[in-house]
């Protein structure tokens, strides 16, 4: 039996919400680890830990942007065949 267009296997959209979850929280784990080392290494205070976890938040939304105009896109396409 093949499945309708408009439902999707849910194990493609587990794939999707998962891949969402580590879009987010690698890059700002990352810049946050980043900018703590450099604050310890250069004795900054928090500076380089507040520029660089405001960074990570901003690569975050920006990956959630370009995964979701991609998902959006092709699912439109499987929607029109």
């Amino acid at each position: 039996m093949k499945q309708t267009n408009n439902k999707k296997n849910p194990l493609q959209n587990l794939v999707l919400i998962s891949q969402l979850g580590f879009s987010m929280i690698v890059p700002i784990m990352g810049c946050f680890l980043l900018g703590r080392f450099l604050d310890v290494k250069f004795d900054t205070g928090n500076l380089f830990l507040i520029v660089f976890t405001i960074l990570g938040i901003m690569a975050a939304f920006r990956n959630l942007f370009v995964i979701g105009m991609k998902s959006g896109t092709n699912r439109r396409d499987d929607t029109n065949k």
